[in-house]
């Protein structure tokens, strides 16, 4: 690195500057929201970001990257996940009562093209013009707050996490969509899943949602796959269409099967936070999630089990 005379510069990476006062900033920041004592050992033992990115196996806890408030209403369009802009995050982990709605919003969208999801900032505008007169603090996009191609090792590793993990965020934070004209997008049909029928009262009818309503609908009524085909839902890559169509079938069945959306979002919750625990316990239920079994009262039902992801790249591009 060298500076405007052309000098080498002794500056650090701005990466090893932010990382310190990222980990002073989100201790300080749930110290108003919860306590909790092994989140703020392990953020701390963290020493470095490539550290904490390359966890797996070794941190306790997830946690997201959220972008503050300030950062998302002056930007012009999404800003892509940066390790030199951590600034303009905070870390939160994935536990219950650190991520909440009246804190955090998760922003539901349309990829335009796959080098930039909305490259005019068309999108952005409108949920900048929605949110400004609204309270909130931290926002999660996932073009902002997960590292994108290409990525290096450890980056790679907190993504593969953070796809883990995100139903979490969808489930916990406000939820604020614009699309445009209907396509069966996957994923934008399981956001809409996971938040309604882990909710009490949804969101209102705009026309960009309707659809997707209907078609959650018909997939407590005929299923998920069936529903899945009818509508030529699909996804850029071939494992997500699997971890989703699972995701969507254990919503499904914990509806069809009248739990209560608390003990839906508290299953749910366990799926996030366990990811790797292969049998949930409750009274008089048995979930076995990379079975794909649901034993309730002694009455067997059945899912997509969840795949089981080994370590290494998720997409060349």
């Amino acid at each position: 690195m060298s500076n405007a005379s052309g000098a080498p510069s002794c500056a650090p990476p701005p990466h090893l500057v932010g990382w310190p006062s990222l980990v002073s900033r989100s201790i300080a920041a749930w110290d108003n929201l919860a306590t909790f004592n092994i989140a703020k050992s392990t953020l701390q033992d963290c020493h470095t970001l490539d550290d904490f990115l390359a966890g797996e196996g070794k941190l306790p806890l997830m946690f997201w990257f959220f972008q503050r408030r300030s950062a998302f209403m002056s930007q012009k369009r999404m800003e892509k996940w940066s390790r030199d802009a951590l600034d303009d995050y905070i870390l939160f982990p994935a536990f219950p009562e650190f991520v909440l709605r009246s804190e955090c919003f998760f922003v539901s969208h349309f990829w335009q093209t796959q080098e930039h999801p909305d490259p005019d900032g068309e999108y952005l505008r409108l949920h900048q013009k929605e949110l400004e007169s609204q309270d909130w603090s931290y926002i999660w996009v996932d073009w902002t707050c997960m590292p994108q191609f290409p990525r290096s090792v450890p980056e790679e590793a907190y993504f593969n996490r953070c796809l883990q993990t995100i139903s979490g965020i969808i489930r916990n934070c406000g939820f604020i969509y614009f699309y445009p004209p209907f396509k069966p997008r996957l994923w934008i049909l399981y956001e809409i899943a996971e938040y309604w029928l882990t909710s009490v009262g949804g969101f209102g009818l705009t026309p960009d949602v309707e659809i997707f309503l209907r078609h959650i609908q018909e997939m407590l009524q005929i299923g998920v796959q069936a529903t899945i085909a009818k509508h030529n839902y699909g996804c850029s890559y071939d494992r997500d269409k699997l971890y989703l169509t699972s995701w969507l079938e254990l919503l499904v069945l914990l509806r069809r099967v009248k739990f209560d959306v608390d003990t839906i979002r508290h299953i749910m919750d366990n799926m996030t936070w366990m990811n790797r625990c292969h049998v949930q316990y409750y009274p008089g239920v048995e979930l076995k999630r990379f079975e794909g079994t649901l034993i309730v009262n002694g009455e067997l039902h059945t899912f997509t089990p969840f795949p089981q992801y080994d370590a290494g790249k998720y997409s060349s591009g």
